[in-house]
């Protein structure tokens, strides 16, 4: 996947690595032999971590706008789109819990299972590119509301069905990152 070079990602990342180094503590463990791996590690579970909870956060900031445009499509009486709100919804509070929590990429420190910085950066890399894919769910959600605020109802199914797949997409990008994960875990 490469450098991370989305600026939202670098940010977490930055402020992830001064949470760790931070005060005192942080001075005094840069001179413990092997510490400072240790701790690269921990900047980027902690990034990681961060990262998820900002993703879970702005899906949650698009289930609402969703759980919106579902009380509207029920107001108007658009049953053709009702069964895939419901899906959809369900699907968006699933991916919402699975990426709050979400297991990190990490072994404990001492643990016999090593996972080099290599694999944590594609981890928090793999889940850095969610972020596109909430920024196109959103988008097709906010073009919807504008439609349904002016009482166009007419693409109703196209806007619902935009979204559904989106969803899928990011449904299956989730269950890869999932995969990728056990590949580290038993």
């Amino acid at each position: 996947m490469g450098k991370v070079t989305d600026p939202i990602a670098k940010r977490i990342r930055k402020k992830a690595a001064k949470d760790v180094k931070g005060g005192f503590f942080g001075l005094i463990t840069h001179y413990i032999p092997g510490w400072h791996g240790y701790q690269s590690k921990e900047e980027r579970r902690a990034a990681d971590k961060v990262l998820r909870e900002f993703l879970a956060d702005q899906l949650r900031l698009v289930q609402q706008d969703l759980e919106k445009l579902q009380m509207m499509v029920v107001d108007y009486n658009l049953t053709k789109v009702w069964d895939t709100f419901d899906r959809m919804l369900a699907l968006t509070d699933k991916l919402v819990r699975a990426i709050r929590y979400a297991d990190y990429g990490y072994a404990a420190w001492g643990s016999k299972e090593k996972i080099d910085e290599k694999e944590l950066d594609r981890v928090y890399e793999f889940d850095a590119t969610i972020i596109e894919d909430i920024g196109n769910i959103n988008d097709v959600v906010e073009e919807f509301l504008d439609e349904m605020n002016q009482g166009k109802f007419d693409k109703a199914w196209e806007y619902t069905y935009r979204m559904w797949q989106i969803m899928q997409r990011l449904e299956e990008k989730w269950k890869q990152r999932e995969g990728y994960m056990k590949g580290y875990q038993d």
